[in-house]
C-alpha cells in the first residue's frame, strides 16, 4: 500500500505525524511519529485487537563479547529514578493481568515489550517500563547481581552473577554454540559476528562505570 503523507500539522503531545500506511495483512493503519524534542521514533500500529503492546526498542549494536547490552536489559529492569525498587516488575505483575511482559536482547538492538487487554493496566505498564528504560538507577550492586561478582566461599573464590550464569548454560551447549558461531564465521565483521549475550569469558572484564 502506498504511504499517504505526511499529514501536515497532525501534532499529539509533541510528536509530529510523518506519515500513515494501511497495512493490509494486519488489517492496522500504521503511523510514524517523530518527538519534536528528542528526535525519537514512534510507530503506532491501530487495530480493532482488544489486545494492547508497546515496545520500547534501542539501537544496541554488540561492541565486544562483553554482554554490555544483554547485563544492561537485565539492570534497567532493577530500579529506577521513580520506582526504586529492586525488583519492581515482581511486585508490578502482583497486581497486573498482563499477557506479555519480557525484554530481549538482539545482536543489533533491544527491546522491551509489554501487552495487557486492560486499557489502566496497560497505561501501568507503559509508566513503570517507561521509566525503567528511560531513568535506571544503574546501582553497582546491581551490576553485581544481574552481570558479574566474586563471591567467597568454603570452597574458594568464584565468579557468579545472573547474566554469566546464564551464559555458562548457553556456552555449555553444543547446538547453542554450534548456531552461535556460524553466524560469527558468517558475518565477522558486523554486529552478528561478536557475542550480544556475553562471553563467559569476556563478560568479567566489563566493569560498573564500562556499562554505564
Amino acid at each position: 500500500a502506498r504511504i499517504v503523507g505526511p499529514v501536515k500539522g497532525a501534532t499529539i503531545q509533541g510528536f509530529h505525524e510523518l506519515a500513515a500506511r494501511p497495512v493490509d495483512e494486519y488489517r492496522c493503519i500504521a503511523r510514524v511519529f517523530r518527538h519534536a524534542a528528542t528526535g525519537c521514533e514512534a510507530l503506532h500500529l491501530g487495530t480493532a485487537d482488544t489486545e494492547n503492546l508497546f515496545a520500547f526498542s534501542f539501537a544496541t549494536p554488540a561492541p565486544d563479547d562483553t554482554g554490555v547490552a544483554h547485563i544492561l536489559e537485565h539492570s534497567v529492569l532493577a530500579g529506577s529514578r521513580r520506582f526504586p525498587l529492586r525488583e519492581p516488575f515482581a511486585v508490578l505483575m502482583r497486581g497486573s493481568v498482563a499477557t506479555f511482559l519480557n525484554a530481549f536482547t538482539f545482536p543489533d538492538r533491544t527491546v522491551y515489550p509489554a501487552a495487557s487487554c486492560t486499557p489502566r493496566d496497560f497505561f501501568n505498564l507503559l509508566d513503570v517500563y517507561g521509566d525503567a528504560v528511560f531513568f535506571p538507577l544503574l546501582r553497582n550492586e546491581t551490576f553485581g547481581h544481574e552481570g558479574w561478582r566474586f563471591e567467597q566461599d568454603d570452597g574458594g573464590a568464584r565468579f557468579a552473577g545472573v547474566v554469566l550464569n546464564e551464559m555458562k548454560g548457553a556456552y555449555a551447549s553444543p547446538e547453542e554454540l554450534a548456531g552461535a558461531w556460524s553466524l560469527r564465521g558468517l558475518f565477522p565483521d558486523t554486529p552478528l559476528g561478536r557475542d550480544a549475550g556475553g562471553d563467559p569469558r569476556a563478560i568479567t572484564t566489563l566493569t560498573p562505570d564500562g556499562l554505564r
